[in-house]
Order: structure tokens, then C-alpha cells, then sequence
């Protein structure tokens, strides 16, 4: 007895001084600029902690379409995915896939040993909730959203259908088990403290941005420029990602003319996964001239070229209620490069710096104030150094100091990582 006593004690002190093992689990595909652009940076502060020892991450694969290439490079880091079986599509695909990552993640959790389950927004963190139920394996959500009401605000749910009861009845199972929740906004923190969630369990990380990733490079400008042949006189305006569902599409192209007739000789510039001659078509419907309109599909770690060769940014999501919980990813990556961005009113936290003419300007959902806007966004390019002075708006709100804070906060100090410099 005295032996199994001491074996016992070994393994419970090997636990809490071994660098821990990670789990990170995407809903979405390793190839997803999302992933690049949501998961990358969070897995490289985590890697550089002296008291992680493995990072595993795990990414659901269900797009069919052509995606970049990209380089997973990051110490301490092994990839895993889980595809769509062949032969099965639809609602029964999506539900197979949810059931098999289930059961693999609790085979890898076992066999690795796994400390933390990571989920990747809530939709990743369903899946981490049953695996936790199922394992006892502590787990925490990052980016957590209210995606079942997102969608039923935009119309591609409906509030009645099972997709939305069972997201949404998963989404309240986490705010109960997971072991912290990080939102992207303070409205969503505020709102769930109201409801009775501990504020020492919900953590605020707005969207982060690689600062130096996304700097604006005078020297791409003029290639990319020079590729696309856009005359360095004009102005263009970017785009970056996909059209419908939670995101304005017709609406976004009379946005795009809009801002064409009111800037100077203005090129709109789309970097876009989504089918290239759906896009165009969608612009020669709103009236957009083809020499003046580019769409390409480019990996994430060229966006910033692109970027550095516009003048300001779009981002055109649908408005509702909840969107004051999200925080797009797109927008922390125009302010790194210095761009000042056109945007729907009532988004994110962002809104309430822009209603200020602080990094960009808000629109209405009808699009009445849209000539406004517009001149709100004049104003800024107007003025002398307003890249540097957006860029500052990126290092305060968007910057990769705001989750090492929190990580320290949940994890513990790293003093060996901190002494190497890590």
C-alpha cells in the first residue's frame, strides 16, 4: 500500500512540474487564412512558454476549394487533421465529422497525455465540451462568440431549426464547464457578468495582430502596384475575405462603387477565397469598371503586400444586435498596416473609436450616411503621418502583449521563458 502510496504521489508531482501538453483544436481548415490569421500568432506566444512542453493541433477539414499553401514552422507544434468522409455531403457530412473529432480527441488526449484542450471560437469549443465531459480534460475557449445567435440574426439559421438550438444549447454548456472563456469585445465580457458569469473566469483578447507581420512596406507598395498596374496616383481601397452569411455581398459592391466615385481615380483590391467569377459578376452588376477592379486568392502571409499597396480598407459586415461581440479579424490587420477603414456601425468595439474619426468611419445599415463616411475617411488620408497614427491604434488594441498578459494571468509568470527571452 505504502508503495502504490508513493507511486501515486511521483505521478501527481510529474503533473504539476512537467511542461504541460496542448491540445488546440480549429473548426476550420489549416489552410483557412482564419486559421493563419486567428490561431498562428496564439500558438507561437504559447510555444515560447518554457512550461508547455507540446502543442497539438488539430483542424477540421471540410472545404473543397483551392486554398494557398502554408508553412506551419512553429516550435513545439505537430499537425493533425480530420477529414469530411467521401461519399456523404450536407447536414450528415457535418454531423459525422463532429462525432469522429469527438472520439479522436479523446483517443489523442489520453495517448498524449493532454494537460488543456484549446477551442478555437465556439463552434471548436462544442466539440472540446464533450471531450472535457468525456475525459475530465480541463479546457478553455478563446474567441468565444454567440455563433448560433450571429446567424440567426443574418438569416441563415433560423432560430426554430435543430443546427441552432443544439449550437446555441452548446454554447451555454460552455460558459458553465469550460475552464475560462476569452471574448474578442468588453460589451460581450460586461453582458455575461450581467448574466451571472464569474468575471474572474471571462477574459477579454481582442483579435491580435502580428504588428511587424503587417507593417506597412513602401516597397511592396510599388510592386504590387506595378503587378496590377495601378498608377501610383491612385487610390486604392482593400478588401479582405468572403461575401454572404455574416458578411454584406451585394450591398458590399454598391459600397465598393460608392467609394470608387468618391475617391481619387480609386482601384478596389479583393483578396478572396471564395469563387472569383461570382466576385466579378458581382461587381459588373453594381456597375464597377473591370480594368479598375483586381480579386485574387493570396496566402496569409502576403496580405500584408497587398495592404502596403492600398490607401484605405473595407469591412462590410452585416449589422444586428450581437455584433457588438465580434471583432474582426481583418480590421486589427488594416490598422497595423495604417489603413482607415470603412465599416458598418454598431460592430465590435471598434465602432466606438470610428464614430470618433479614430482609425476609420461607420455607416448605417441602410447606407444613407455612406457619403459621410466617405468624407469622414477624406479627412483621415488628408491628414500628414495618419498611417503612423492608425498604426498606434494597432499597438494599443490589437497588439500580442494583450494575450501574453492573460496567459500569464491563467497560467502563472514564465520566469525561465521570460529570462531567455522567450
Amino acid at each position: 500500500m505504502g508503495c502504490l502510496a508513493r507511486v501515486a504521489e511521483e505521478t501527481l508531482l510529474d503533473y504539476v512540474t512537467r511542461p504541460k501538453n496542448i491540445l488546440i483544436l480549429s473548426y476550420w481548415s489549416l489552410r483557412e487564412p482564419l486559421t493563419a490569421a486567428a490561431v498562428f500568432p496564439y500558438m507561437r506566444i504559447l510555444s515560447e512558454r518554457s512550461d508547455v512542453g507540446t502543442i497539438r493541433l488539430v483542424t477540421m477539414e471540410t472545404t473543397k476549394k483551392f486554398l494557398p499553401e502554408v508553412d506551419l514552422d512553429i516550435e513545439k507544434v505537430t499537425h493533425t487533421e480530420i477529414r469530411s468522409r467521401k461519399g456523404i455531403s450536407g447536414g450528415i457530412a457535418k454531423a459525422e465529422l463532429f462525432i469522429r473529432t469527438v472520439f479522436v480527441l479523446i483517443r489523442m488526449v489520453r495517448r498524449e497525455k493532454i494537460d488543456l484542450v484549446i477551442a478555437k471560437a465556439s463552434l471548436a469549443g462544442a466539440i472540446a465540451d464533450l471531450v472535457h465531459f468525456l475525459t475530465g480534460v480541463p479546457y478553455m475557449v478563446e474567441s468565444y462568440e454567440p455563433h448560433a445567435t450571429y446567424m440567426a440574426e443574418c438569416g441563415v439559421w433560423e432560430r426554430s431549426s435543430l443546427r441552432f438550438r443544439f449550437a446555441h444549447w452548446m454554447e451555454q454548456r460552455q460558459l458553465v464547464h469550460a475552464s475560462h472563456i476569452i471574448t474578442v469585445t468588453r460589451n460581450h465580457r460586461n453582458d455575461l457578468i450581467r448574466e451571472g458569469i464569474s468575471p474572474q473566469k471571462v477574459h477579454v483578447v481582442p483579435s491580435i495582430t502580428d504588428l511587424e507581420v503587417f507593417r506597412f512596406d513602401p516597397v511592396e507598395r510599388q510592386r504590387i502596384r506595378a503587378e496590377l498596374g495601378i498608377p501610383e496616383g491612385s487610390e486604392v481601397g482593400i478588401y479582405v475575405g468572403k461575401f454572404g452569411g455574416l458578411y454584406f455581398e451585394t450591398e458590399a459592391f454598391e459600397i465598393f462603387k460608392r467609394a470608387m466615385d468618391g475617391m481619387h481615380d480609386m482601384h478596389v483590391l479583393v483578396l478572396s477565397p471564395s469563387d472569383h467569377e461570382h466576385i466579378r459578376q458581382l461587381a459588373e452588376e453594381a456597375g464597377i469598371r473591370r480594368d479598375r477592379f483586381h480579386v485574387l486568392t493570396v496566402k496569409h502571409v502576403e496580405v500584408p503586400h497587398y495592404l502596403s499597396a492600398s490607401d484605405m480598407a473595407f469591412s462590410t459586415i452585416k449589422p444586428s444586435p450581437a455584433k457588438r461581440y465580434q471583432c474582426p479579424i481583418k480590421n486589427g490587420e488594416y490598422w497595423a498596416n495604417g489603413l482607415p477603414i470603412l465599416m458598418t456601425d454598431g460592430v465590435a468595439d471598434d465602432h466606438l473609436l470610428m464614430r470618433k474619426g479614430l482609425g476609420g468611419a461607420v455607416y448605417r445599415e441602410d447606407l444613407a450616411d455612406l457619403d459621410q463616411a466617405l468624407g469622414n475617411i477624406r479627412k483621415i488620408l488628408d491628414q500628414p503621418g495618419h498611417r503612423s497614427m492608425i498604426q498606434g491604434l494597432a499597438r494599443r488594441f490589437r497588439s500580442s502583449t494583450i494575450i501574453q498578459d492573460v496567459y500569464e494571468e491563467l497560467f502563472g509568470p514564465d520566469d525561465a521563458g521570460s529570462a531567455s527571452g522567450g
